[in-house]
């Protein structure tokens, strides 16, 4: 009866320290991941802040166009009427 509760405890004690191995692997890995996430966050709301400075930068861009379309309207007319 003896080596039979021996054998359990070394059995248990085995089971206890492979499953401290893979919860340490697990532990890792997340902590790992959760680099990963901060560092992609950040990367992520770089891209976001570059999105609206890039569409600022468009819409001036589009309203410039605007401008020099009327401008160019303008020109057109007055041409047709030094010509007349």
């Amino acid at each position: 009866m003896e080596d039979e509760m021996m054998d359990a405890a070394v059995e248990a004690g085995t089971e206890a320290i492979e499953e401290a191995v893979v919860a340490d692997a697990l532990h890792a890995d997340a902590l790992r991941k959760a680099e990963e996430a901060v560092v992609l966050q950040a990367a992520a709301e770089e891209l976001a802040t570059e999105a609206v400075l890039e569409e600022a930068v468009a819409e001036d861009l589009a309203a410039d166009a605007v401008a020099d379309a009327e401008a160019a309207v303008l020109l057109a007319d007055a041409a047709e009427d030094v010509d007349q």
